[in-house]
């Protein structure tokens, strides 16, 4: 039984977390109320993978207008003046990025606070929240982050189209804008694009290499457009980075499956996808069923049915299959 499969199935690993606006100063906010205390805090970040000198600490209270921002110097940052009560800080690269958020307690004068940012800070989810250092050091000219905030709004809302213009007028302005050619890619991809969105994504790796969320979306595009080969360098290259990404596991698993390489990784691979992508389940069935495996090709076919809708779609071919198998 032929059955097809395609990466397209796959949701895309998009950048999750928008661009901050770059703080103009360190002092409160224009409009901010949140000053009006003498509570301080003398703040110190500890991180393994990233330049803390590369960063601006921003804190708002929910329900208060304004915001109060400091740069972040030598590791070590500071706050006065400030009303006490519950904040959230957020943590900004020079391009504006957000790397990491918390909620934290002001309370008093010279509060001692250290911010300790988790080196899997996203869980294993690709997100705009895994910066590198060379992204954390390229700046982005104001004019192209407005157009890169423009896109991410019209993204958020299904705007597809729209977002891709403003996503192109972002790189136009700033040719190094590495999230905006990935976010290109991500547009394109919705419109059913993979070709462009495949060498949008590639302009994004060749960027920044170490680009995590471009190279996992770079191996959804390529395995999409059945450029199997290529596909398995970047899902190789992206979980090297990150092991956790069971998505980019299944694309290599799928990849190696369809182009004829290492099928011991290819199921190795598969099995351990099968628990985000259950469609896993069935390229390893038919690399089982291949290697005359039938009855572990059948278990992983009961998985599928297991966790799959009762009214699917395939549901029936997937069972007539399984019944050749148990024969």
């Amino acid at each position: 039984m032929r059955i097809w499969f395609s990466c397209a199935l796959l949701s895309i690993a998009s950048a999750a977390i928008g661009l901050a606006q770059w703080p103009r100063d360190r002092s409160l906010g224009a409009g901010s109320d949140l000053g009006d205390a003498n509570c301080s805090i003398h703040g110190q970040i500890v991180s393994e993978n990233i330049i803390v000198g590369s960063l601006t600490v921003e804190l708002s209270m929910p329900n208060r207008p304004g915001s109060v921002s400091a740069y972040v110097e030598g590791g070590f940052f500071e706050f006065r003046g400030l009303t006490p009560g519950q904040y959230e800080l957020q943590l900004s690269g020079a391009a504006g990025q957000v790397v990491y958020q918390e909620s934290v307690l002001i309370t008093g004068v010279d509060q001692k606070l250290t911010v300790r940012i988790p080196t899997k800070a996203n869980g294993g989810n690709p997100s705009d929240a895994t910066v590198s250092i060379r992204q954390l050091q390229h700046k982005v000219p104001s004019e192209a982050q407005k157009e890169y905030s423009k896109g991410k709004t019209a993204s958020n809302k299904g705007e597809h189209v729209l977002a891709l213009d403003h996503f192109r007028k972002a790189t136009q302005i700033d040719p190094e804008f590495s999230q905006a050619f990935n976010s290109s890619g991500v547009a394109d991809m919705a419109l059913g694009h993979f070709e462009q969105a495949s060498d949008q994504f590639q302009k994004a790796v060749d960027l920044v290499p170490d680009y995590l969320v471009a190279l996992a979306n770079l191996s959804i595009a390529l395995c999409g457009l059945e450029h199997y080969h290529e596909a398995t360098e970047a899902a190789r290259r992206a979980l090297k980075l990150d092991p956790l990404l069971l998505k980019i596991r299944y694309v290599l698993g799928l990849s190696l499956a369809s182009e004829g390489g290492n099928q011991a990784e290819a199921l190795d691979n598969l099995q351990r996808a099968a628990a985000e992508v259950p469609k896993a389940h069935l390229v390893a069935a038919k690399i089982l069923a291949e290697t005359d495996r039938r009855g572990d090709a059948a278990k992983q076919l009961e998985d599928y049915l297991r966790l799959s809708p009762a009214d699917g779609a395939d549901r029936e071919k997937i069972e007539a299959w399984l019944e050749q198998l148990r024969r």
